[in-house]
């Protein structure tokens, strides 16, 4: 009774009982936290993770032949051959074994062909006569052979330094000045190091960090230097350590993975990386892409051993305190600089035999004292010799063992009591939660009008966009779960509706890695609790009577047929990805490929399924999808009025909310074809979705999609008009003409308007072409994993190292533009026959006689999903989220009956 709700001793209950589930929720999030902070720090002392196959220092690794500790020299900035044989006899005795010194090709060959050799000669020579190993950084470019991107504006710039860092504009070029260096010095040199820090500007030029850039430059001049050299060691390009990866800076953990996805591992002997203290301790046990400090080469390390690359060893190519007052590096004492450096070296020699060498950053500054580099000079200004050549002579010879460390044990029981903690208390709140009135709640609830429930929505969903605070998010997520199991179509409907916002996420910083929940996978992540009480109840028999009390009876097998050959191909997209499992080597982007493509469209096509069995909450659902595209054209079309978009071929194309017009224009087609269906169907909200249409076809013409335009709409009026036969065993109705009509109108205007408005882009086959050059390297791919496919998001980690180079080469496609490769690189022959069998299901569907009015819901979706697939002839059908979760969306729609002839 309402009255017994409202009495004051219930009320007090409640509000106690409310009141322990926040102190529960408080503790467990910080529970939470702490467990996350443990696993972290079992990640990054896990030692499993550093180590290799065998001892990289081994004479058996060619990078490994090498004394431990050397330093970086600038040997032009001594005027005579005296000077520089005393500074390298200095350091000899200090310690060192070997010395970095950069030869600029600018230097050596102004001209092409013509060689400046003579102050090489003299350098190596000196070298050699010190005792010391060259190691020759390869860097820097000469003007004639940079792009003119790379060029000075005018030629008393040409001086300036940051032109002379950039790449050249043809790898080979670089290469034949490395060959002709390794020829002339192959005896005094082994050891060539392939340009300088390419993942931070200016030392790319003017231009983006682009590793798989590096990677061509680098596998030219590897392949050059052991033709003219066989026992050259070739170390990659000394990574800057960076936190950024943006436009002008890299990480060194991506932007290694992206030279292993560009297949550059073969031509490298070693990673360099420049683990700086940046004023923290060789203690500091931070070891991760956000902490810049000398453990970062921990970091770079699993990063390596993730990849499948153990084998190969890493140099500390530079690595240091700094004693200068400054802020790039930090400061620490001149004091804390000896011991800071010792307790480095003796630090790597007993935990990381993974390191080959170790080197200072610098002997002797060439730039005048103030610079910051003087900071690490072993040198002072004056001429006298700093204490720490006194440290890099004791520990030249010093031995240290490995001690184990209890710090993995302690963590482990930590991490025991944290979760067993946790556990107690979520088993204590979820037993209080079920002293709440919560089934009375849920009730009184849906007796509601639809106006106080959009008020709770609107409050809960302007709060949740507000949030950033995490607990504050998953407290979002709970109060939704609650209000979705009161009536579990709403979460269908707010997930169906986001899913072209897929970029409009929110980032949950959980204790350093960002989770990005888009609304979509947000709506569904609540929708969990109800599909999970209605899956526990759901059985065959149950949903066949169902369908028995809502349709003929004679018609039920058909219908349970159907829903079950679709159930099985849902089934197999599974099996199939998980298969794919056995190609990978980038596992991070399996699996957000695994979640997004494969368990994120399972989800709804589950909840579809399970959730929205009548046919009205089936258009409820087939609604919101049309509304959430809808929405995307409304925000697009007011970007494109206010100047918005991106100009090819002379058009100006709308680009919505996405970054590309041709991926808003993927999901527009599929959005304009469902609302064709529901306005074909009628209903009393015929006029808002005819302007809605309107809207949406408006704003595909403007995203000038020749795919969309010229292939998806003619296949969207040829499938209309098959399934329109159909109907009423082949005779059109009324309806069925109007419908024709329209489409058929609307294809002839749209086909008008391209004439007349793209005729300039309709005459530039230039894409075509690239497409091709696409195929072409796509199936190289697939030849590579021909059975099961790279497996999902496994495309952008595997085709740049198929890529011919081509002025239109993009590494960083997502998807190889063709539903057949789609499939074939993704999931390979298996890939390619479970399309065939959703090609021949779609066929199957298509053929049966639909009658009523809901039959136009179907037809509107197989139009849809024709005209998709015509469009990702030359684009995408799958592989992008929003395109994936539709699909699945669309095939939990057409596999539940909506007409009674089902």
């Amino acid at each position: 009774m309402p009255g017994s709700f409202l009495r004051s001793d219930a009320v007090a209950q409640t509000t106690i009982r409310l009141l322990h589930l926040a102190l529960l929720y408080a503790i467990l999030c910080y529970l939470g936290v702490e467990v996350a902070l443990t696993l972290r720090d079992l990640r990054e002392n896990d030692s499993s993770s550093l180590q290799a196959t065998f001892e990289p220092r081994a004479l058996s690794s060619p990078a490994g032949q090498i004394p431990f500790l050397g330093v970086t020299v600038a040997l032009e900035q001594y005027n005579t051959p005296h000077d520089r044989q005393q500074a390298l006899n200095r350091l000899r005795g200090a310690g060192f074994g070997w010395v970095r010194q950069r030869v600029d090709w600018g230097r050596i060959e102004p001209q092409p062909g013509e060689f400046q050799w003579a102050w090489t000669d003299q350098v190596l020579t000196e070298i050699a006569a010190a005792g010391l190993v060259p190691v020759i950084l390869l860097d820097g470019s000469p003007a004639w052979a940079r792009d003119s991107v790379d060029r000075p504006p005018s030629a008393p710039s040409e001086n300036d330094m940051p032109w002379r860092l950039a790449p050249p504009a043809a790898p080979e070029t670089f290469a034949r000045f490395a060959a002709a260096f390794a020829r002339r010095y192959q005896d005094a040199v082994r050891f060539y190091q392939i340009w300088d820090e390419p993942n931070i500007a200016p030392h790319w030029g003017n231009r983006l960090i682009d590793p798989v850039g590096y990677a061509r430059l680098l596998r030219a001049a590897a392949v050059a230097v052991r033709d003219a050299d066989p026992d050259a060691v070739i170390l990659a390009a000394a990574l800057a350590p960076t936190q950024d990866r943006g436009h002008t800076a890299v990480d060194e953990g991506f932007f290694l993975q992206r030279l292993y996805a560009a297949g550059a591992a073969p031509y490298f002997d070693a990673v360099l990386v420049q683990p700086f203290g940046f004023g923290t301790a060789p203690e500091d046990p931070r070891s991760r892409v956000d902490a810049l400090n000398f453990r970062r080469a921990a970091w770079v390390r699993r990063v390596m051993v993730a990849a499948g690359d153990a084998q190969t060893p890493i140099w500390a190519v530079r690595f240091g305190w700094n004693r200068q007052v400054q802020d790039h590096w930090k400061t620490v004492s001149a004091a804390d600089q000896l011991r800071l450096t010792e307790e480095a070296i003796r630090y790597a020699q007993a935990h990381w035999p993974w390191l080959a060498a170790m080197g200072w950053p610098e002997d002797r500054p060439a730039a005048p004292p103030p610079d910051p580099m003087w900071g690490f000079s072993l040198i002072a200004p004056d001429g006298k010799e700093h204490a720490l050549l006194s440290v890099f002579a004791a520990t030249a010879q010093a031995t240290t063992e490995t001690e184990p460390s209890p710090t993995r044990d302690l963590l482990f029981l930590r991490l025991a009591f944290l979760l067993l903690a946790s556990g107690f208390l979520l088993l204590w709140a979820a037993l209080t939660a079920r002293t709440l009135p919560l089934r009375r709640w849920q009730a009184l609830y849906r007796t509601w009008p639809l106006s106080g429930k959009l008020a709770v929505w609107a409050l809960l969903l302007t709060v949740y966009y507000l949030a950033v605070w995490p607990p504050l998010i998953l407290l979002c997520w709970l109060a939704a779960a609650l209000l979705i199991a009161a009536e579990p179509v709403s979460g269908l409907m707010i997930a169906a509706a986001a899913l072209p916002f897929h970029f409009q996420h929110k980032e949950l910083r959980l204790v350093g890695p960002i989770w990005a929940v888009p609304p979509a996978q947000a709506a569904l992540l609540a929708t969990l609790p109800a599909l999970a009480q209605h899956a526990i109840h759901a059985r065959v028999w149950r949903i066949k009577s169902k369908l028995s009390a809502a349709y003929p009876v004679r018609q039920t097998s058909v219908a349970v047929r159907n829903a079950h050959r679709a159930d099985l191909l849902v089934a197999a997209w599974i099996v199939i990805s998980l298969l794919a499992a056995g190609n990978v080597w980038h596992w991070p982007g399996y699996f957000v490929g695994l979640w997004e493509i494969v368990v994120v469209p399972t989800l709804l096509y589950i909840g579809i399924r399970l959730l929205a069995a009548e046919p009205r909450q089936q258009r409820t659902v087939l609604t919101a999808l049309f509304a959430g595209g809808a929405l995307t054209a409304g925000f697009g079309g007011i970007d494109w009025l206010l100047g918005g978009g991106v100009s090819a071929d002379g058009v100006r194309r709308l680009m919505g909310i996405t970054f590309s017009p041709n991926q808003t224009a993927l999901y527009l087609l599929r959005t304009l074809l469902v609302g064709v269906g529901l306005l074909a169907a009628g209903g009393l909200r015929r006029p808002p979705l005819t302007a809605s249409c309107i809207l949406v076809a408006a704003a595909l013409l403007l995203t000038a999609s020749r795919g969309a335009l010229l292939l998806g709409l003619p296949a969207a009026t040829l499938v209309t008009a098959v399934a329109a036969a159909k109907q009423e065993r082949l005779r059109l109705g009324k309806r069925s003409a109007v419908l024709l009509t329209l489409v058929a109108g609307l294809t002839i205007v749209v086909g008008l308007e391209i004439v007349l408005l793209y005729s300039e882009r309709l005459l530039n086959l230039e894409t075509l072409r690239s497409r091709t050059l696409i195929w072409r390297d796509a199936l190289a791919l697939w030849v590579q994993y021909p059975l099961f496919g790279a497996g999902p998001g496994g495309f952008y980690w595997n085709f740049p190292a198929f890529l011919q180079p081509s002025p239109a080469a993009n590494p960083s496609l997502l998807h190889p533009h063709s539903v057949w490769l789609e499939y074939a690189t993704g999931w390979g022959v298996a890939g390619l026959l479970w399309l065939s069998a959703l090609l021949f299901w779609l066929v199957s569907v298509l053929r049966r006689p639909l009658l009523g009015p809901q039959a136009w819901y179907r037809i509107g979706l197989l139009a849809a999903i024709g005209a998709a697939l015509a469009h990702a002839q030359v684009d995408a059908f799958a592989a992008l989220p929003e395109l994936a979760a539709w699909n699945f969306a669309a095939l939990a729609l057409l596999a539940t009956p909506h007409g009674t002839n089902e």
